[in-house]
């Protein structure tokens, strides 16, 4: 791939951080009627998510107490779901143990 000579919309860093950036900034410009997203450029020096984000637990969970949590949590499984290829989402699943009242 080859980077554009410039770009009016340009993130260091395809983490999460970086992605999310990205992925909203696009929302808001489609939204807005301002473009497409198209032009924004993510610039990573070896892979995504290949630094702290890859690393950090390598856990997904959607199973929290608070009502946004569990909603915000859903809505991110959604979205890694819906392009598991380009957000390099690898779900291998986990079993977890609790009591009956965390059910």
């Amino acid at each position: 791939m080859t980077l554009p000579p410039q770009s009016p919309y340009v993130i260091i860093g395809a983490g999460i951080h970086g992605l999310s950036t990205a992925y909203h900034l696009a929302l808001q410009l489609k939204n807005t009627g301002r473009g497409t997203g198209e032009d924004i450029v993510v610039l990573e020096k070896s892979g995504i998510c290949a630094g702290a984000t890859g690393i950090a637990c390598g856990v997904i969970r959607n199973n929290y107490f608070q009502p946004a949590m569990r909603e915000l949590m859903a809505h991110s499984v959604n979205i890694w779901e819906s392009d598991p290829e380009t957000y390099s989402y690898h779900p291998v699943g986990y079993m977890q143990i609790s009591c009956e009242s965390d059910a």
